[in-house]
């Protein structure tokens, strides 16, 4: 039992919710992991597991390389800012050409014959100049002239800016130690001394000819040719360990990050990965079950075709891979914070949806596979199915469609025979086959006039069906293939009808026979008891005591007849077994009589009936059960009314019939839903110590509806409203019942 229990929670709904929630978040952690893991990838290589320090690694090599050429270009290239402002590092090719496209002069004639001189402020000619390029030649010289003097400044200017730029750098770099000698052996710059850097281990040294380097930047520095037009040598080594002020120690540090973040990193990776192994296989266990072995849900997603499922699902993956690298890309290169923020936002959208439509095609796989019905959930499988109803004649179009091809393709090679025949002049064949057609259309003409007469026995199946004769027999032989799936839906309905109708019968029956027995059963012992309680009120009894107990016995034995009667007549009116037999009925005078019939119980109520008709209106109804029906009404009024209030009537003519408003107002608040009243056993008096049996409204009703009419109840707060409309009673029924009662007496 108790494995039992516990084999059903495993298939509750909130292990269900609850393993998808941790599947999901499971893997997003496996989305970080794999976020951090591309911007530790992309920053350090390979470097980050393969180095043994951050000194071992390309970004502190190519940074080491990219600070000593910052060295070269300050301390050997530019060395003061007196040797820029001169012009003395102009390269003089470098800033003509430079000038010639930045103001876009095309070397020609004009410039092969003249060239700028040493001041940058004029041209010297070596040639002669074309008169027809003399225009020409007197514009680029008074560009030379006014123009190249300024581009000079501002070529020294960059050169000055780049200066101080690496001046700059230097100055805030505190684990970058170098100094710089002359040819003499003279430390000209620096931010060290010998003593110091010769107890540094990574070290390098750059000459024009001898060169050390115990850290390898040697290949990565750019500005190598400065050295060897010099006799300059440079000494440049790293602090060990980093000292905290610049960009070396913050590379340290993410290395260090990185570094001890790793294995934290592929053990929450790894743990995710359990994690949504675990709940992806508990789910394929549970899926469109709710206990084990049990019968397979199915959800709307399991409609789609497992092909159409399956593109669909590859199409959103290859979609989002190649999106999500071009996005992971973008989130690896941009600096700004916000934009790599938005990135990896859309990003992570993506990779829930694809997971989600994975872990979708997956359930649907799975629900699909225990039900059995993978392979029929296939497009190929259900094409072929359809294809194979056409012709099968399960259904009356494929059966059709079937006929028809036959038919037409019949024809068709008939007729090419006939005509291939007749141009190859074998007449004898010719005739054979025009023969053979007119044979082949009197066998499909026989099988159209058959099926035909399938139909007609079909339709005449259908209309006996339709006037109630059940016992009509469709003999399914004499029907043709194309109808007989029609044929026999026909005979099923007739055998559904059969059993219906005896049920109702059956039903019916036990019904008048319960109504009967149980009417005569408590009829007896009943009239008994009214007998002898009427004795008893005979008999001179002394005691006071036994006299109110028989009083009471009289009352309750009356009341339990009426109530007896009244059950009576309620099953008779709503089985139908009752007459109805339509006259012409005023409808004022006859709700007058009843109220004269009920003066009594009116008055002692302390009722005052108003009755509003200004003049006879006549209904066609049922004298006698109308009186019932305002027999009813009016005692209604009368046991639920409040005391010493009006009751009021109201009947009029509208929409060609004639309607009675009966109102009175509810001494008990009417604090239930008002369509309950017309319900058999339901009474006004909740509490139920009134008189009444609780079926007075539900007669009234039946009664009503048996004559065609419609009875309805209203009720606004305590204030009750019944409301009966019967037919009018029409002339023309006046003088058909007059000339039916001619006719009798001629």
């Amino acid at each position: 039992m108790d494995t039992k229990l516990k084999k059903s929670k495993s298939y509750q709904k909130k292990w269900k919710i609850a393993s998808v929630v941790l599947f999901f978040i499971c893997a997003m952690a496996n989305f970080f992991c794999g976020i951090i893991a591309a911007n530790i990838s992309l920053h350090w290589n390979r470097d980050i597991i393969e180095a043994h320090s951050v000194y071992d690694t390309y970004e502190f090599t190519n940074s080491f390389a990219n600070t000593l050429d910052e060295v070269i270009l300050a301390e050997v290239y530019y060395r003061n800012e007196s040797r820029v402002l001169s012009g003395e590092l102009i390269d003089r090719e470098e800033l003509i050409a430079d000038f010639k496209r930045y103001y876009g002069i095309k070397d020609g004639i004009i410039t092969g014959n003249t060239s700028i001189n040493e001041t940058f402020d004029g041209l010297n000619i070596h040639g002669s100049i074309p008169n027809s390029l003399k225009s020409n030649f007197d514009e680029y010289k008074e560009l030379v002239e006014s123009r190249l003097p300024l581009y000079r400044k501002m070529y020294i200017q960059n050169q000055l800016d780049e200066y101080k730029s690496s001046v700059r750098y230097l100055g805030s770099i505190t684990n970058f130690l170098y100094y710089v000698e002359d040819g003499s052996g003279n430390v000209v710059a620096g931010n060290t001394t010998r003593g110091e850097m010769s107890n540094i281990d990574r070290t390098i040294v750059l000459s024009s000819g001898f060169s050390s380097d115990k850290i390898g930047a040697m290949a990565y520095t750019k500005n190598n040719s400065f050295m060897e037009e010099s006799d300059y040598k440079i000494y440049a080594g790293i602090r060990d360990p980093l000292v905290f002020g610049d960009d070396f120690y913050t590379m340290g540090q993410e290395y260090i990050f990185a570094r001890t973040g790793l294995p934290i990193l592929f053990g929450v990776f790894t743990a995710s990965t359990l994690v949504v192994v675990f709940c992806l296989v508990y789910l394929i266990r549970v899926a469109g079950q709710t206990e084990k072995n049990g019968k397979v849900f199915y959800l709307a997603v399991d409609k789609i075709y497992n092909e159409i499922h399956f593109l669909l699902v590859i199409g959103l993956v290859m979609f989002s891979l190649i999106f999500g690298l071009t996005l992971l890309s973008r989130i690896l290169n941009e600096t700004a914070i916000f934009w790599a923020y938005i990135f990896n936002t859309i990003l992570g959208i993506l990779y829930v949806c694809n997971v989600a439509a994975i872990l979708s095609y997956i359930m649907s796989i799975t629900r699909q596979i225990k039900g059995k019905v993978l392979l029929k959930n296939t497009w190929i499988s259900v094409t072929i199915r359809r294809a194979s109803e056409l012709f099968t004649g399960k259904t009356f179009r494929g059966w059709m469609i079937l006929v028809m091809l036959c038919y037409a393709l019949g024809n068709c090679v008939a007729m090419g025979i006939v005509i291939f025949a007749a141009q190859m002049e074998y007449y004898l064949l010719s005739f054979l086959c025009i023969v053979g057609l007119f044979a082949f259309n009197g066998f499909c003409m026989y099988l159209f006039l058959r099926a035909l007469r399938s139909l007609k026995r079909i339709m005449i199946s259908a209309r006996e069906t339709s006037k109630g004769n059940l016992q009509y027999k469709l003999n399914l032989d004499e029907i043709s293939p194309s109808f007989l799936n029609f044929a026999k839906d026909i005979a099923n309905i007739q055998d559904g009808l059969k059993n219906s109708v005896r049920d109702a019968v059956k039903g019916e029956r036990m019904k008048t026979e319960l109504i009967t027995n149980v009417s005569h059963d408590l009829k007896t012992p009943l009239t008994s008891i009214i007998s002898y309680v009427d004795l008893l009120r005979g008999l001179p009894l002394e005691n006071q005591t036994a006299l109110k107990y028989v009083e009471v016995l009289h009352e309750k034995s009356y009341r339990l007849k009426q109530l007896i009667e009244d059950l009576i007549e309620a099953s008779k009116v709503s089985s139908g077994n009752i007459t109805v037999s339509k006259i012409r009925v005023d409808y004022k005078q006859i709700t007058l009589q009843a109220i004269g019939e009920l003066e009594e119980k009116i008055e002692a109520a302390g009722l005052e009936i108003k009755v509003c008709c200004p003049e006879p209106l006549y209904i066609s109804a049922d004298g006698r059960h109308l009186w019932r029906i305002l027999e009813n009404l009016l005692s209604n009024a009368v046991k639920y009314s409040m005391p010493d209030s009006r009751v009021y009537i109201d009947i009029f003519q509208a929409e060609g019939r004639g309607i009675l408003v009966m109102k009175n107002v509810s001494a008990a608040p009417i604090d239930f839903d008002e369509t309950r009243l017309t319900d058999r056993f339901v009474r006004g008096d909740t509490s139920r110590t009134t008189e009444g049996s609780g079926l007075g409204l539900s007669i009234a009703q039946s009664l009503v509806e048996a004559q065609g009419g419609t009875f309805g109840i209203q009720v606004d707060g305590d204030l009750f409203k019944a409301i009966v409309s019967m037919p009018l009673w029409e002339e023309e029924e006046i003088f058909q019942e007059a000339a039916e009662e001619d006719i009798a007496e001629i």
